[in-house]
């Protein structure tokens, strides 16, 4: 397992919105333990406001970043995995999309990826 302060470490270099989080926004209610966490802004909807009768409009967001976080845990945990025991690691990732809906019929649709902590160390204890 992971110290709080090799957490701290991890999260000082994650890039926004990357990190080890315990129920961070939009993972499933019933996960209580720490998850290496992603999230990227995938577009959304603009412009509503109460001030006129514009409409909102669509754009676009980020495109999906690197799933930093991951590889500065697996540098922590396990610096010597292979490429092949990294494809197995990566079965371990779950994904979701999430929207934030807001006034006037503005939203923020939000791109999401994590793996649960304690599934990624027993995976590591038997590679």
């Amino acid at each position: 397992m992971l110290t709080k302060e090799q957490i701290d470490q991890i999260n000082e270099k994650c890039p926004y919105n990357q990190g080890i989080f315990t129920e961070p926004y939009a993972i499933p209610h019933i996960i209580k333990e720490p998850v290496i966490y992603m999230r990227w802004e995938l577009g959304g909807y603009s412009g509503g406001s109460c001030w006129n009768d514009n409409e909102p409009t669509r754009y676009s967001g980020e495109v999906k970043p690197n799933f930093e976080v991951l590889d500065i845990v697996l540098k922590e945990l396990s610096p010597n995995i292979t490429y092949l025991q990294y494809k197995d690691i990566e079965k371990l990732i779950q994904s979701d999309e999430k929207s934030e809906w807001e006034y006037y019929g503005n939203s923020t649709d939000w791109g999401i990826q994590f793996i649960i902590l304690s599934e990624l160390i027993t995976l590591l204890k038997t590679l």
